[in-house]
């Protein structure tokens, strides 16, 4: 038997309450919202985020300049980790450089892990001079987007979830609700015995 012939039998089924219509057609828009618009709305989100993290990113570049500078001291070596990978990781230590007076600064800036004492670095300062962090590449970038793309793909999908859900219990208290309220009236007429 074909759906929609199965559909058009439940139609005309006098069994068949309003409730179950109004089940049936939710259930199918929030599918919808849950498989189609969801992804949608995650994908807009990401790219969005993507748009904002990457102006935020120049704008940093635009703000920030690279000095190299030499290691006062040493950098603590890499600390071992299961996936293995170690190329991010960055300690503050002392580092210094000749500004553009000549003078030579030593401040506390983030260079990677397993650096000597000696060993050149890049050290980012802000339009004052100050040490800050590098500019997000285009790593951080994406995973901004990406993170955004999923968190309102996820929530867009649960909140649809939700309200099915949601809208099962309401329904199900109405129809048992209805049900004690018939039985009550029609129970006293079928429990009688015959004399």
């Amino acid at each position: 038997m074909t759906t929609c012939k199965k559909f058009r039998q439940a139609k005309g089924n006098p069994l068949r309450r309003r409730s179950d219509a109004v089940e049936g057609w939710a259930a199918l828009l929030l599918g919808l919202i849950a498989l189609l618009v969801a992804p949608a709305a995650g994908a807009a989100a990401g790219w969005a985020a993507h748009d904002d993290a990457l102006a935020h990113a120049r704008a940093q570049v635009a703000q920030r300049q690279h000095v190299r500078a030499e290691l006062v001291e040493d950098a603590p070596d890499y600390v071992p980790s299961q996936s293995g990978t170690q190329n991010s990781v960055t300690y503050p230590v002392k580092v210094r450089w000749t500004d553009g007076g000549r003078r030579t600064v030593v401040a506390t800036a983030p260079v990677s892990a397993g650096l000597d004492r000696g060993d050149p670095a890049t050290v980012w300062l802000d339009k004052r001079g100050r040490v800050t962090t590098q500019p997000w590449g285009s790593e951080a970038v994406w995973a901004r987007a990406l993170t955004a793309a999923f968190l309102v793909t996820a929530t867009t999908a649960t909140l649809a979830l939700l309200a099915r859900f949601t809208l099962r219990r309401v329904l199900d208290r109405r129809r048992l609700a209805a049900w004690d309220r018939d039985w009550r009236r029609v129970g006293p007429e079928w429990s009688r015995r015959p004399a």
